[in-house]
């Protein structure tokens, strides 16, 4: 990797210019997050130290500095394996019974998904919506070649007021699941929402909870592509200040705030309240002292984790060790490996057998999605001991 060369700096809150207060430090987190071919040849660094600060005002938390061509080349090279249909779609489930809940599945002329990955969510809103258009912004080539293969018009970069103007059609629902978190720069892509939005257009945002985290202690949020973590004040806040006025919220049961929002028309200002910041308290002692739990609990175990994303090549991390195997339902990374680790990711069939070969294993299940996993698990005969991300029994 060439030295770093493109640190952007933010020292008051990108929300509300709020000051800034230390939330939590990291040390030694994984770059590449996800797994690689294993003949690839990724050049170190691998690991990095990240902090978020955290502002006073509306409880917004942000890294104060971030290397931004790394990110990119994260986003277009080493970015999210995809999934087949029917794998890791708890949270997809999620926000289409939110989408259902706020009213917003109704008849459209134009939906744009940022950041639609395979394209399955659009494909399915363009279906129920009656849409004549349904337009994908996603800059993973992997990703938009699937998207392509579904009939969506593909937008092969980042969602950006350029990338807008280039091209601009107006739609009148807007959908982004967990890309706000990871955006350079707030203000233009809000503006470029605005861009492209019809007056009274709807916008829905699913992105990590920062209530829900720190109140859980939870540090799924907290890694080197997620730039932001919002509270709902901070997202309200930003929303509102763009000309989009909060319609409903909802935290789901995994820590996903998602949140849909109105087009105000032009010269008018938004008339939502906006919610009072949470008290976040002091996150980093807890966490510290999580993991030194889990370092007592898993460090001189046998351990298999299942799930080859990045909550489990960061839990190795924090624990301070790889696992013996790895392993994961999505059939397409079988055979990869993570950046800096030897281990190939190997079948769950064999990495069961493995394991039960051992005197005393433990299967972690190192997802988000362990309502999806667990089944599947016992349905292979797994009887040992089964933990979550946590270190908790399930």
């Amino acid at each position: 990797m060439s030295p770093v060369t493109n640190i952007r700096k933010q020292a008051r809150c990108p929300v509300c210019d709020g000051e800034a207060g230390g939330l939590l430090e990291l040390a030694g987190q994984p770059i590449y997050q996800h797994p690689v071919p294993a003949e690839a040849v990724v050049p170190p660094p691998h690991a990095v130290d990240l902090s978020w600060d955290a502002c006073s005002r509306c409880a917004h938390a942000w890294q104060p500095a971030f290397d931004s061509a790394l990110l990119e080349r994260i986003y277009r090279e080493h970015y999210y394996t995809p999934a087949p249909d029917g794998i890791a779609v708890t949270f997809r489930q999620a926000f289409v019974r939110a989408l259902d809940d706020f009213g917003v599945v109704t008849p459209r002329e134009t939906v744009v998904e940022i950041g639609a990955s395979s394209g399955d969510l659009l494909a399915e809103l363009r279906g129920r919506t009656g849409a004549r258009q349904a337009i994908a912004f996603e800059p993973d080539e992997r990703n938009a070649a699937l998207a392509g293969e579904r009939g969506l018009d593909v937008r092969r970069q980042f969602f950006s007021r350029a990338a807008v103007r280039a091209r601009p059609d107006r739609a009148d629902l807007l959908v982004a699941r967990h890309v706000i978190e990871h955006v350079f720069d707030l203000g233009d892509f809000l503006g470029a929402l605005g861009d492209i939005a019809r007056p009274g257009s709807d916008l829905v945002l699913e992105t990590p909870s920062l209530d829900h985290h720190v109140r859980t202690a939870a540090l799924n949020p907290f890694h080197i592509e997620h730039l932001h973590v919002f509270s709902l004040t901070s997202l309200a806040t930003l929303a509102g200040r763009h000309g989009w006025e909060l319609a409903r919220s909802a935290v789901t049961e995994d820590g996903n705030l998602i949140a849909s929002f109105r087009r105000v028309d032009a010269g008018l200002k938004p008339g939502s309240v906006i919610p009072a910041p949470p008290v976040l308290g002091s996150l980093q002692g807890r966490v510290d002292a999580h993991h030194d739990r889990l370092r007592r609990e898993l460090g001189s175990k046998w351990l298999l984790f299942w799930g080859a994303g990045s909550a489990a090549v960061r839990l190795a991390g924090f624990i301070g060790r790889a696992p013996d195997a790895w392993t994961d339902g999505n059939a397409a990374k079988i055979g990869m490996k993570f950046v800096g680790h030897d281990r190939r990711i190997i079948a769950p069939a064999e990495a069961l057998s493995l394991a039960a070969a051992q005197p005393d294993p433990v299967l972690v299940i190192a997802s988000s999605f362990v309502r999806e996993i667990l089944p599947r698990v016992r349905q292979l005969g797994w009887r040992a001991r089964i933990l979550d991300l946590n270190g908790e029994a399930v």
